[in-house]
């Protein structure tokens, strides 16, 4: 029983490391792509941003940046 509890934690951290939140430079830096690529991904729908503060910065669950690599 021990070990599932362990494997769960373990399940758990990955989630918490794939929805970590990622801005663009970082997701352009990721893909190996420029910032306006990334913004352009988003206007067009391709990537899904959040919009944070007044500045209303975009912000990317990594787990969405990732995925853009394997298509």
């Amino acid at each position: 029983m021990g070990l599932y509890m362990e494997n769960l934690e373990e399940d758990d951290s990955l989630e918490k490391e794939l929805d970590c939140m990622m801005t663009v430079a970082e997701a352009a830096s990721l893909l190996g792509v420029s910032k306006a690529t990334i913004r352009r991904f988003t206007n067009s729908g391709q990537l899904k941003a959040y919009r944070i503060g007044s500045g209303k910065h975009r912000r990317f669950r990594k787990r969405d940046v990732l995925q853009i690599l394997g298509e």
